[in-house]
Formats: structure tokens, C-alpha cells, sequence
């Protein structure tokens, strides 16, 4: 099998998994906080990528050491917003928010590092934002304001977390920036637990609940599946066409619209559909300009 039909089915996979990944959350959430979720997910990845360097230390130049700092606050606070948003949302609007990320970056891209704006590169921004218009309108939908803000971080905060990684990509061992993803993702969900939970209504200040031993298997479960689903989406970059493998990507929100389904959440109307519609054809488009 060549390289490029392997990466295919690497990154097919991967959003398999990632799907699974969701629909763990949406099993544990109802009992325990969402914050408790991700932090067990991103202290069993931790554990596994420190066991990685010990066995092979890393070769880098580094030197940046702020930029890999605020790489891991973007990325963790973006997981902390996507899981939460899992938690609340149905899941495939979840992953739509999350993957509106090309679309920033595409923006972000403009107006920080001046990339040349090219005509795809607006009609994609244009195209996500419509997208995200539509799955945020609050009569298609149960989305409160702060649900929509929080949506909208994942995308914004995975966006900025892309942007600095092609600087540090030079200088960091692969390993390192992801590590620095898994200290900030395990460190941010405790700073929830300072605030106090009195009469409080936003589900990322709820307080620790002990998990029983079904949960405990399942937050296992949640770490393993999510940690080979990342192992696989870098194979599927490493090996494949990367404008093929970002738009295939796109698969996840299909998978997990009718995972969401399967578990409950409300079949999604016309205009909730168009919206995702429009939001994988602005990612797609970013993908494939970023990439050319």
C-alpha cells in the first residue's frame, strides 16, 4: 500500500477515534465536571509523553522557551473550551466550533505575520464565519452566549496554538510542544477548582467528583483513545498530501454529528446542517491555501 492511501487511512481513523473521544465525554460529563474529564485526559497523556522522553531524550536548539509557554496555554485552554463544549452541545456542533481553527488561522495569518490575502483566502474566511452565524443562531439551537463564546474559543485558541508552531517546530523536539499542550492542559482545569461553586451555573467552576470504577475505566478509555487518535492524525501529515489529509479531517463532524445522535442529542435542522456545511468548506479551502 502506498504512502498516500496509508495516511488516508491513518487520519480516517484518527477521526474515528476522536469521535470516540467525544462520545466517552458525553457518557462521563452528565456525572462528572467537564474540567475533571479533561484533566485526567491530559495527565494520562502527559505520563505517556514524559515516558517517551525518558526512554529517547530530546535533540533540540530551543530558546523560546515564552512562545512554547503561550503555544501550551492556546492549546490547553482550547481543549478545556472543546471538551467543555462537548459536554454541553450536541457533538457535532462541538467539532464544528472546534474545527473552524483553519479559518482563524487563515484571519490570524493576515493580520499578524501579513500573509498575502489571495481571494480564497477571504471567501474562506467569509464561507466559516457564515457557518458559524448559522450554528450559532439561538433559534436553531440551545446555545446560550457564553456557550457561543466558549465555541468560538476552541477554534480561536487551537488557531493561535497552530500559528506558533511552525517557530518552535525548528528549535523543539516535537515531543516538547506537545508536552508543553499536556502540562497546561493538566495545570488549567485545576485553576477551576479555586473558584468558588456557590449558586454558580457555568459548568466548568463545578467542584471534584470522586469517579466509581466504571468511570475510572472510562476516563482510562478516554486517555488512550485520545492519545492514539493524536499518534495517528500526526502519521496521516507525516506521510500524506497535507491539503488531502486537512480536508479529509473534516470527516469528524459528519462522524460525530451522528455519534451525537446515537447518544441523544437532537437530530440537527436545515440551517444548523448548512452552517457545518459551510464551516467544512471554509476549513477546506483554508487548508488547501495554507498548504499550496
Amino acid at each position: 500500500m502506498d504512502s498516500n492511501k496509508q495516511a488516508i487511512l491513518a487520519i480516517l481513523f484518527a477521526a474515528v477515534l476522536f469521535t470516540a473521544m467525544g462520545m466517552f465525554v458525553k457518557i462521563l460529563t452528565p456525572n462528572l465536571p467537564a474540567m475533571e474529564v479533561v484533566f485526567a485526559r491530559n495527565l494520562f497523556g502527559l505520563v505517556w509523553i514524559l515516558g517517551a522522553l525518558l526512554l529517547k531524550p530530546p535533540k533540540q536548539i530551543g530558546g523560546k522557551p515564552f512562545v512554547l509557554a503561550l503555544r501550551g496555554f492556546a492549546g490547553g485552554s482550547a481543549m478545556l473550551a472543546n471538551f467543555y463544549n462537548m459536554s454541553v452541545m450536541p457533538l457535532g456542533t462541538a467539532y464544528a466550533f472546534s474545527y473552524t481553527s483553519p479559518i482563524f488561522l487563515a484571519l490570524f495569518s493576515v493580520l499578524f505575520i501579513h500573509d498575502k490575502v489571495s481571494l480564497k483566502t477571504w471567501i474562506a474566511i467569509l464561507l466559516g464565519f457564515s457557518g458559524i452565524l448559522l450554528i450559532s443562531n439561538p433559534k436553531g439551537t440551545d446555545l446560550t452566549f457564553f456557550g457561543i463564546c466558549i465555541g468560538l474559543y476552541s477554534g480561536i485558541g487551537a488557531a493561535l496554538a497552530y500559528l506558533s508552531i511552525t517557530k518552535l517546530a525548528k528549535l523543539y523536539d516535537t515531543r516538547i510542544i506537545i508536552l508543553s499542550l499536556m502540562l497546561a492542559g493538566s495545570f488549567l482545569p485545576l485553576l477551576t477548582q479555586i473558584i468558588p461553586n456557590t449558586n454558580n451555573s457555568i459548568a466548568i467552576f463545578e467542584p471534584f467528583v470522586m469517579p466509581n470504577f466504571k468511570e475510572f475505566l472510562l476516563i482510562l478509555t478516554l486517555g488512550f483513545v485520545s492519545t492514539y487518535a493524536q499518534v495517528y492524525l500526526t502519521k496521516a501529515y507525516t506521510i500524506g498530501n497535507p491539503p488531502v489529509i486537512g480536508a479529509i479531517s473534516y470527516s469528524t463532524i459528519l462522524f460525530a454529528t451522528l455519534a451525537g445522535i446515537i447518544l441523544g442529542d437532537k437530530i440537527p435542522n436545515a440551517l444548523v446542517i448548512l452552517g457545518m456545511l459551510l464551516i467544512i468548506c471554509g476549513g477546506i479551502l483554508a487548508v488547501l491555501h495554507k498548504r499550496a
